[in-house]
């Protein structure tokens, strides 16, 4: 089984798209990537924390941090359990694997410049399926928030993966009048893109230009052959 797909999942996709996702490791090695934004606003707003947003990346202080590593922990032990009941054999990889580039304006956030994708690849040639939480280190090894878009391409682009697949809980890219568009140009994002669609648009032009030959954006639920 060559093939290999990356799947990024919104933190209020993931348990939806476990029956997509088992379905696409019944035809190829799959990778997923995680996020977790509701869990991490929930975890924020009862310690009295509200979240603030630049261009759809979340704003990340040190009280912030520790609420974005509580949610994607939340996230992570939910997928993997709900993974193992529907017969995969999930790895969790909590963080470290993205080497990043500190943003300063948005605080400990960080933008991805490697992947050490050692661990990943070893846990694929085993038969599982890694599950990474996107958090990143920088040259300091100070833990930095990655948004888990970026996360996803960049580590579908240092896996060569075949194809790079975002399930979350909106149907995909819709137009003016709410319908979902089949097809876009990475070089012109529709108009109508807001919010976190953006940082997924970008990420979706990162992974097909380092050489990811097909990205698709789906609703979890929805079975994606490979």
């Amino acid at each position: 089984m060559s093939r290999l797909v990356v799947v990024k999942l919104g933190g209020n996709a993931a348990l939806d798209s476990v029956p997509a996702v088992a379905g696409m490791a019944r035809e190829a090695r799959v990778c997923i990537v995680h996020g977790g934004g509701a869990q991490i606003t929930a975890a924020a707003r009862a310690r009295g924390i509200e979240p603030h947003f630049v261009g759809g990346r979340r704003v990340t202080d040190v009280a912030m941090l520790e609420c974005v590593r509580a949610g994607l922990a939340v996230v992570s032990d939910e997928l993997c359990a709900a993974m193992r009941a529907a017969g995969l054999a999930p790895v969790a990889f909590a963080d470290g694997l993205v080497e990043a580039r500190r943003t300063p304006e948005l605080g400990f956030v960080g933008e991805p410049i490697g992947v050490r994708d050692g661990e990943i690849l070893a846990a694929l040639g085993e038969g599982l399926v890694p599950v990474v939480a996107p958090l990143g280190t920088d040259e300091t090894g100070s833990v930095l928030n990655i948004n888990a878009d970026d996360a996803a391409a960049a580590i579908a682009t240092a896996l060569a993966a075949d194809e790079l697949v975002f399930l979350s809980d909106v149907p995909g890219v819709l137009d003016e009048r709410g319908a979902v568009l089949a097809q876009i140009s990475a070089s012109r994002p529709p108009a109508s893109a807001s919010g976190g669609m953006l940082p997924k648009l970008e990420a979706c032009t990162t992974a097909l230009l380092g050489g990811v030959a097909r990205v698709r954006i789906g609703i979890a639920g929805t079975v994606v052959t490979p």
